[in-house]
């Protein structure tokens, strides 16, 4: 990615992950592995059991076949949104001229401890929208669970960079910081947005 970037003329293709249609078949996943166990504790040990299977192949099956990708193409001057639902691609191709912002959303940045860059961090997040100008934020990346704060943040960047570089975008950036009052902190003139 990091030499897409560098080329404003090349496109460039990634996967978006998160949303409701994802998170709504992890739940599913987790209820059939509880079904699972509740089978094995004995409680309605074949409904369940038969339940269990039934729900993880079809949140596995959903999960895998239900990617979104993010695809910019600088010579057409477009950014395409391709979303799967099971298998079944759907396209929405959003125009230059209906773009008005990038925005990208942080929570408190990560420590830049050497020892730190390769931990993982759930707490952490960093979201790039595109705000079109009817106010409609489409999300373009989300970080994930599997990288460190340090990786996620690069690639938001890179992402960032090229869209902007592309298009001639303006950037917004937005941390999100935990209250001070609750961290017992006197941060007197921060501002926490």
């Amino acid at each position: 990615m990091e030499e897409a970037a560098g080329q404003q003329k090349q496109r460039m293709e990634w996967e978006v992950r998160g949303g409701f249609w994802q998170y709504l078949h992890v739940f599913i996943f987790y209820l059939s592995v509880s079904l699972a166990i509740m089978a094995t504790a004995g409680v309605v040990r074949l409904a369940s059991a038969i339940a269990c299977v039934v729900l993880f192949v079809y949140s596995m099956f959903t999960m895998c076949s239900s990617a979104t990708y993010v695809i910019i193409d600088p010579v057409l001057k477009e950014l395409t949104i391709e979303k799967f639902y099971y298998l079944l691609p759907i396209r929405r191709r959003v125009a230059t001229d209906t773009m008005q912002a990038l925005l990208v959303e942080e929570s408190a940045p990560p420590a830049e401890d050497e020892g730190e860059n390769s931990k993982r961090d759930l707490s952490y997040y960093v979201r790039v929208y595109l705000i079109i100008k009817d106010g409609r934020r489409l999300k373009l990346f989300g970080s994930g669970m599997t990288g460190s704060p340090q990786e996620n943040r690069k690639k938001a960047y890179l992402i960032t960079r090229s869209i902007a570089a592309a298009w001639n975008l303006p950037v917004n950036y937005s941390v999100r910081r935990s209250q001070p009052e609750a961290e017992g902190l006197d941060l007197a003139g921060s501002s926490a947005k």
